[in-house]
């Protein structure tokens, strides 16, 4: 007789990505919020030393990278953790704070890995539905938050509907429940400039997450970090294994750290040129989209289904999203200008044909 595991992991459905089993490589892919280039040539010589050292077969060390790191986010080393990817950031904190029957407020729909791991471990999700608009349902978010409530989350901008969270509305959060932890998830911070890192001196119920996959061109290497009071960071290592993030990730971000001209000019060219684009070509097309703040959007066309599988056979990938709120809309991966012609490029001859 096979063994059965618990009864909420029997209930749950696994998070499996989209297009799996599909060669994405052929594909311009705008699916996922990547990064839409690989990683720049100036950092080929930090992968081919790390394969000659031998350091693959060593397991990983942090310290060095930690001081680097620090001066990159403008904190001390203390308030620092490193991750295997944002994903184990949220893990670590949730596991640190939740038990079963616990609750945990967040908006909806929202980054799927907050419910997923909370359920995992047999919290109660409270989630609190995004206005028609995407726009952050502040009066309800606030109302939901009760004597149940072990665990605040928010997600600035929000990913999948790039919502943004007003910051007084984090304020008035982190204020009214000093006793509660929040995490700000803030994995696009490079692309709006927004971060509530200075919150931290005030606010030691403050979390933030962030991540080395986006703006850095670093998903596959999985590597995030925390950034809490050192109090909290003593405490999260506790959860995180001695070795879970891979030195090969440590040593690519800490080169990418060295040449931040690299990664800055990737998110001007996004910010500055392709989102723009993209934006004014809709309008002039006549296509519904939900405003964003970072370098992704939710777009709202008539026939999402068939736009969806139009740009697949002209070798474009967007995301179909399958949350309730958000089923008419796909997600798209903004990047630079080049990338973004040859999307708009498909999609009128979508709205062409379709028109014919």
């Amino acid at each position: 007789m096979t063994p059965l595991v618990r009864p909420n992991i029997r209930a749950m459905s696994a998070y499996a990505p989209p297009w799996t089993g599909l060669d994405r490589t052929q594909y311009l892919r705008l699916d996922l919020n990547e990064n839409t280039r690989a990683l720049p040539e100036a950092i080929r010589p930090v992968l081919e030393r790390f394969w000659a050292s031998g350091a693959a077969s060593r397991y990983p060390e942090y310290q060095a990278f930690l001081p680097r790191l620090a001066a990159h986010v403008g904190c001390a080393e203390e308030n620092l953790i490193v991750t295997n990817g944002s994903d184990q950031g949220i893990e670590i904190v949730l596991r640190a704070y939740l038990n079963p029957g616990d609750g945990m407020v967040v908006a909806q729909p929202e980054f799927p890995i907050f419910s997923h791991v909370a359920r995992v471990i047999g919290a109660a999700v409270q989630g609190v539905p995004f206005h028609a608009d995407m726009t952050f349902p502040t009066e309800a978010f606030l109302s939901a938050i009760d004597d149940t409530t072990r665990l605040i989350v928010l997600i600035n901008p929000n990913n999948p509907t790039g919502s943004v969270v007003p910051l007084q509305v984090i304020e008035t959060v982190l204020t009214r429940h000093p006793g509660l932890p929040v995490i700000l998830d803030e994995a696009y911070c490079e692309f709006t400039g927004v971060s509530c890192l200075d919150w931290l001196a005030r606010h030691p119920n403050l979390i933030l997450i962030r991540t080395f996959s986006k703006a850095f061109a670093m998903a596959g290497l999985r590597l995030g970090y925390v950034i809490a009071r050192p109090e909290l960071i003593r405490e999260l290592y506790k959860v995180r294994g001695p070795f879970d993030v891979n030195a090969c990730a440590v040593a690519v971000a800490s080169a990418q750290l060295d040449h931040p001209e690299l990664w800055k000019g990737y998110v001007r060219e996004v910010m500055e040129e392709g989102k723009p684009f993209v934006e004014d070509a809709l309008r002039q097309a006549g296509v519904k989209f939900y405003p964003a703040a970072a370098n992704f959007m939710l777009i709202e066309p008539d026939d999402r289904d068939e736009v969806v599988a139009f740009m697949k056979r002209n070798g474009i990938l967007v995301r179909p999203m399958v949350a309730p709120a958000i089923t008419r809309t796909f997600r798209l991966t903004l990047g630079p200008l080049p990338e973004m012609r040859r999307f708009m490029e498909v999609f009128v001859q979508y709205l062409e044909k379709r028109m014919a």
